[in-house]
């Protein structure tokens, strides 16, 4: 969660559609105390060992999407400091995808920027960041990319054999737990006790945050732009299907018809210029007006961005 804050983790191996099995660990260690009062109390002991499932499926069920979704709320909410991108990772099921963006969007810059670091006589620090959350989640994927089911109808019959004080002392009621409210104090507490951060940052790391956010919204439109133009440039089949749709567009009977209604306005009439023609047809539109040389009066109307529709009059 502190690495996707800081915008270091921008893709996650996860189905979202599976339930994740998140609790305060309040709760795990209150079960193992609960779980330990019941056997040692117990004068039967079993022959076998019992399993009892800490789980919280049956009581809450929340999926990996969920979880995603509310911490990217509170990190918008409590941005940390030092934040190196714009905090706007996704989870992605197929697993090539999420390859092919720990390279471009997780490898490639940590060794752009370490190698900045490098120039400036700093010591490079991203790489080996990088590798350390990779192989973390790598260790997770076995968990977040295959369906689980645990049944722990054994355990929450822990909360129901105890007393009523053990119970207020010791709670593992699953219903009780909030989701958001645990998201954050686990978000802000990573904040203040693993970063060191400060609360009173905030401000201002909210405004470095919405700059990311412009910064981010760029570069996505100037690299996919560039992307498009280099696909169009380089590749006659790009232009090819370009072209094949733009002329489907024009022609077009949705378009034809609103075309002869705009041309055929009444108001809009003294708003166009009158250039002689021979016949209905498609003309490109030149860089000036006056270059439109026709044999008979039509009207010529803007259709798209590169072309006109010329109606005989």
């Amino acid at each position: 969660m502190v690495a996707a804050g800081k915008g270091v983790v921008r893709s996650m191996h996860i189905k979202g559609e599976y339930h994740s099995e998140v609790i305060p660990v309040d709760f795990a260690i209150n079960g193992l105390l609960m779980l330990a009062a019941k056997v040692g109390s117990s004068s039967d002991r079993p022959k076998e060992v019992p399993v009892y499932n800490l789980t919280a499926s049956a009581v809450k069920k929340m999926t990996w999407k969920e979880v995603l979704d509310i911490g990217r709320r509170i990190i918008y909410d409590y941005p940390f400091e030092m934040t190196v991108w714009y905090p706007d990772g996704n989870i992605r099921a197929n697993k090539f995808m999420h390859n092919m963006c720990v390279i471009f969007l997780h490898f490639l810059p940590a060794y752009l920027i370490d190698f900045l670091m490098l120039i400036f006589f700093q010591k490079p620090f991203m790489v080996h960041i990088h590798k350390r959350i990779q192989n973390g989640m790598l260790l997770l994927q076995y968990f977040t990319t295959r369906r689980w089911v645990f049944h722990s109808s054994k355990f929450l019959a822990l909360g129901e054999d105890g007393n009523q004080v053990d119970k207020g002392l010791f709670s593992i009621d699953f219903s009780q737990m909030v989701e958001e409210q645990y998201l954050k104090d686990c978000l802000l507490g990573g904040r203040q006790y693993c970063m060191k951060e400060p609360l009173s940052s905030l401000p201002r790391c909210r405004r470095i945050l919405k700059v990311l956010y412009v910064v981010d919204k760029l570069w996505s439109i100037f690299f996919y732009g560039l992307l498009l133009w280099l696909v169009y440039s380089y590749s006659e089949t790009a232009r090819y299907v370009l072209d094949t749709a733009t002329e489907y567009i024009r022609t077009a009977p949705v378009i034809r018809t609103l075309a002869k209604r705009f041309a055929t306005s009444p108001a809009l009439a003294s708003q166009y210029t009158l250039y002689p023609c021979c016949s209905h047809q498609f003309r490109y539109l030149p860089k000036c007006w006056s270059d439109i040389r026709l044999n008979s009066k039509v009207r010529v109307i803007l259709v798209g961005p590169s072309f006109v529709e010329i109606y005989h009059q």
